[in-house]
C-alpha cells in the first residue's frame, strides 16, 4: 500500500513537471511530446491546461489521437474546447468520432459553433467546403471606411491569423471585392467601401477540389482565398496553413497509392485497417504475377532446351519495370499538379519514346555484349539486346498511356498505374524475350 502511494506521488510529481515545462512551449512542440504517451496520460496533462491551450494542442495531434481523445473526454469538457478552435479544425477533429458521441457533443455546443461545424461536416473532406474555415472578416459595400473600421474592430474574428484580408459583400452576402488595409488607414474615412475596394478577386467554389486549390496557392502565392457558393455568396476562406496540409496529404496519398496503399495510412493506423487496405492490392498483384508466370509457361519447352534463357528473364523484365516506374512517377505527379492539360500528353509521349529508345539502345547494347562475352553466344546477345530495346519502349508507352487512360475514365492515376505498368513490362518483357529467343534458336541453332 505504501509503495502504491509512493508511486502515485511520483507520477503526480512527473505530471506537474511536464505541465510546468509545457507552459513555455509552442502547441505543436507540446503535441509532439504528447504523441508518445498513453491516451490517459495525455488527458491528465490536458486537464491541467486551459481550454484555449487544449484547443491549440489537440489541433496539432495526429488525427487518430484527436479522435480517441474526443471519444474519451467528458462531453462537457469537449464542449468547452471546441469553441476555442477554428471551425475547420473543429470539424476535422470531430469528423471520425462515432455518430452517437457526435450527437451528444453537438447538443451541448453553442448554437453558432454547432451550425458552423454541421455545415462543414456536410461537405466532401477534399473540397473547398471541407477544408475552409467559417471565420472571415467581411464588411458591407455601402459602409463608409469609418464604419468598416469600427465593424472590424468589434468583430470577434479580428484576431484571426488571416485577418490581412477584409472582404466586401452586398446585402445578400454576395462577394463584391476586397478591401486593402492601407485604404482603411490612409484614405478619407468618409469614402464608401465600394469606392475604394478592389473588385478583381479570385475565388473558389465551395465544391472545388482541394488539389485544384493547392495549385492556385502555389501559382499565385496566396495567403488566403475566399470560398463562395453557387450564388456567389461568401461562405468562408481557405488559408495557407490548410493548403500546406493539403499539399502534404496529396503527396503522401500519391506515394502510397502508387504502391497499393489507401493513401490515408500512417504509423498510428490500427493493424486491422492496414490489413484491409493492403491485402486487396496484394491479391491483385498476385493475379498479375500469375499472368506473367503463365506467359513463361507457354515457352516451357524452350526454357528446358535452352536453360540459359531463365538467367536473363529477370534482367529484361526488371529493367523495363524500372524504366516504366520512372516515366510513371513523372506522369502521375504532373497530372496531379495540373501540368498536363488537353493534348499536351502527346508531347510527353514523344519525349518518353525518345528517352526509351536511347535508354533501350544503351542498356540493350551493354547487356547484349555482356551476355555474348559471358555465354559466348552471339545469337543470345542479339536476342537480349532486341528484347531489352523493345521492352524499354513498351515501358515508355505504358508509363504515359496508362495514367492518361485512367484519368480519362475518372480513376485516380496514382491508384492503379503502378500495378498496370509493372504487368505490361513483366508480361511483354517475358513474351518478347522468350518468343524472340525461340525463333532465333530455331533458325540459327
Amino acid at each position: 500500500m505504501e509503495d502504491m502511494e509512493i508511486q502515485s506521488s511520483s507520477n503526480q510529481e512527473s505530471l506537474f513537471k511536464k505541465i510546468a515545462k509545457f507552459k513555455d512551449m509552442h502547441p505543436s512542440d507540446i503535441a509532439e511530446q504528447l504523441e508518445d504517451l498513453e491516451i490517459d496520460e495525455i488527458r491528465d496533462v490536458l486537464r491541467e491546461l486551459s481550454e484555449e491551450s487544449n484547443a491549440e494542442i489537440i489541433t496539432e495531434l495526429p488525427h487518430e489521437t484527436q479522435t480517441e481523445l474526443l471519444e474519451k473526454m467528458r462531453v462537457e469538457r469537449v464542449a468547452e474546447i471546441i469553441p476555442e478552435m477554428y471551425s475547420d479544425d473543429a470539424a476535422d477533429a470531430l469528423s471520425d468520432i462515432s455518430p452517437e458521441r457526435l450527437s451528444d457533443i453537438m447538443e451541448v455546443l453553442p448554437d453558432t459553433e454547432e451550425d458552423e461545424i454541421t455545415e462543414l461536416l456536410e461537405h466532401d473532406k477534399e473540397s473547398a467546403g471541407g477544408i475552409m474555415r467559417k471565420e472571415v472578416l467581411a464588411v458591407q459595400e455601402d459602409f463608409t471606411l469609418a464604419q468598416a473600421r469600427e465593424a472590424i474592430r468589434t468583430d470577434e474574428d479580428q484576431d484571426d491569423d488571416s485577418a490581412i484580408y477584409v472582404y466586401v459583400v452586398d446585402s445578400e452576402n454576395r462577394l463584391r471585392g476586397v478591401l486593402r488595409l492601407r485604404d482603411l488607414l490612409f484614405r478619407d474615412l468618409r469614402l464608401k467601401v465600394k469606392e475604394v475596394m478592389m473588385t478583381d478577386v479570385r475565388t473558389v467554389n465551395i465544391a472545388a477540389d482541394q488539389e485544384q486549390i493547392a495549385n492556385l496557392f502555389q501559382k499565385y502565392n496566396f495567403i488566403a482565398i475566399p470560398v463562395v457558393d453557387d450564388f456567389g455568396a461568401l461562405v468562408g476562406i481557405v488559408t495557407s496553413d490548410d493548403v500546406i496540409d493539403v499539399i502534404q496529404e496529396e503527396a503522401t496519398e500519391d506515394m502510397q497509392r502508387m504502391v497499393g496503399l489507401s493513401g490515408e495510412e500512417g504509423i498510428n493506423t490500427p493493424w486491422k485497417r492496414s490489413v484491409n487496405n493492403r491485402l486487396p492490392w496484394l491479391c491483385v498483384n498476385l493475379g498479375t504475377a500469375f499472368l506473367a508466370a503463365w506467359i513463361v509457361s507457354l515457352f516451357e519447352s524452350s526454357i528446358e532446351k535452352y536453360a540459359v534463357l531463365a538467367i536473363f528473364l529477370p534482367i529484361v523484365a526488371g529493367q523495363g519495370g524500372n524504366a516504366g516506374s520512372q516515366t510513371l512517377t513523372i506522369m502521375v505527379r504532373s497530372l496531379a499538379l495540373g501540368e498536363i492539360e488537353g493534348d499536351e500528353w502527346r508531347k510527353v509521349l514523344v519525349k518518353e519514346i525518345l528517352i526509351g529508345l536511347v535508354s533501350g539502345l544503351t542498356i540493350g547494347l551493354i547487356v547484349g555484349v555482356l551476355s555474348w562475352l559471358w555465354k559466348g553466344d552471339v545469337i543470345l546477345g542479339g536476342v537480349v539486346f532486341l528484347a531489352m530495346l523493345l521492352n524499354m519502349l513498351a515501358a515508355a508507352l505504358s508509363g504515359v498511356l496508362v495514367p492518361i487512360a485512367l484519368k480519362a475514365i475518372r480513376v485516380d492515376p496514382a491508384l492503379a498505374s503502378t500495378i498496370m505498368v509493372t504487368t505490361v513490362t513483366d508480361v511483354l518483357g517475358f513474351f518478347i524475350f522468350l518468343s524472340l529467343a525461340t525463333m532465333a534458336f530455331k533458325i540459327w541453332a
